[in-house]
């Protein structure tokens, strides 16, 4: 059982991070381009904005990679503090930075993916 949440979370991390790549960046990246910001500020933007992807992606492999291969709780658990962090993050900066981010999937989806890494630990814990 503990294979299919991690598959779950695996392909709710991959939703997000197609997401984040094919609708996410065109909103948030062009706009920058043409604002009156220092090149410095927009190309270190761009280039978090990558590193957030590429996150996603190793984590999202991760909990395959633990699917696939039951008895790697190390791998799982590790992906799972991943998607807590993203959670807390889109939680913290919702609350504490602008609440416009209560209306982007930041601070829910990865609380999904958590839950459902979550379910698979628990369940890898019970199969031993």
């Amino acid at each position: 059982m503990a294979k299919w949440f991690f598959c779950a979370a695996a392909f709710c991390s991959a939703l997000g991070l197609i997401a984040h790549e094919l609708l996410g960046a065109p909103m948030v990246l062009p706009p920058l381009n043409e604002a009156d910001i220092a090149a410095e500020i927009v190309w270190l933007h761009h280039f978090s904005w990558h590193v957030g992807s590429v996150s996603v992606a190793v984590m999202a492999s991760m909990f395959l990679y633990a699917a696939l291969r039951p008895g790697n709780l190390a791998v799982a658990v590790f992906a799972t503090a991943m998607s807590i962090g993203f959670a807390c993050l889109g939680i913290a900066l919702a609350l504490f930075g602008n609440e416009v981010l209560w209306g982007t999937p930041a601070p829910y989806a990865w609380l999904v993916v958590a839950a459902l890494a979550g379910l698979g630990i628990a369940g890898e814990i019970r199969r031993k």
